[in-house]
């Protein structure tokens, strides 16, 4: 993208995120909120801690090959599970706690998976835009967190009526100070197209995910558990996309993983 790395998140939230998270909560799901002061805080955490995991997300994707980035987000799924465990006081059974480890490591296997993957994609890495990429990581497991702990203060339509337009506000504040007229002249055609498709299919994404930790009431379990989607994504890829793999790595990938879930549901 030519436009400055706050702008394409914004946009996304506004037109993509934010009509199906109102639609959701107005529609689809129960909404009733409880207000109170802790709720508020909370709030404000979740907009700042959002805002900035998408702004570095998006600045240091500009400069990070695909695998070290599917690495570094291996991180957000560690921190969630640690956080959920210390912070909300969810537990995982022996069987989950093996199973999520399980598919961790399958989810490791598939990012190599792919011909393209290279080592020295992981040697370029500069330590400032490691940094980067690394708190973009946090901050978002921070963000995620905290939307469960939200969960506490309403029913699920209230996340999606109160949450999601929080975290939109944030994006917006944040990328006003990109905001100029020539950023508006470019914020057009495809990329405009580009961050409202991105934000729809985020929103849709944000709904299963906030229904599946609603009636799990478990984000640790949830995390876990969706880290199947690595090696279902490239064996995708070879399916779909026709791209080159090292069959060998994608299929023990999705092996590997097929067993994490089976000791999950022990």
């Amino acid at each position: 993208s030519i436009l400055p790395a706050t702008i394409p998140p914004a946009v996304s939230y506004l037109l993509g995120v934010l009509p199906v998270g109102l639609i959701a909560g107005l529609v689809l799901f129960p909404h009733a909120i409880k207000w109170s002061g802790e709720m508020v805080i909370l709030m404000a955490v979740l907009s700042v801690s959002m805002a900035l995991a998408n702004w570095f997300g998006f600045k240091t994707a500009r400069h990070i090959a695909v695998a070290p980035q599917q690495t570094i987000g291996i991180l957000t799924d560690v921190a969630i599970v640690v956080m959920g465990w210390t912070l909300l006081g969810e537990r995982l059974t022996m069987w989950q706690f093996v199973g999520g480890g399980i598919l961790l490591v399958a989810a490791t296997l598939a990012i190599w998976a792919p011909v393209k993957t290279k080592l020295g994609d992981f040697e370029r890495l500069k330590p400032q835009i490691l940094a980067t990429a690394i708190g973009a990581a946090l901050l978002l497991a921070v963000g995620l967190v905290t939307e469960k702990a939200l969960l506490e203060h309403m029913e699920i339509g209230g996340i999606f009526l109160v949450s999601w337009p929080v975290q939109t506000l944030g994006m917006l504040l944040l990328a006003s100070k990109d905001t100029t007229r020539i950023t508006l002249q470019k914020l057009r055609g495809k990329e405009l197209l580009a961050s409202t498709i991105i934000g729809l299919t985020n929103g849709l994404n944000g709904v299963f995910y906030i229904y599946a930790i609603y009636h799990s009431d478990n984000i640790s379990l949830i995390t876990v558990v969706g880290t199947i989607a690595f090696p279902l994504t490239i064996l995708g890829a070879y399916l779909f996309l026709r791209e080159r793999e090292h069959h060998l790595i994608m299929w023990l990938s999705l092996v590997v993983a097929l067993i994490g879930l089976l000791v999950i549901a022990l």
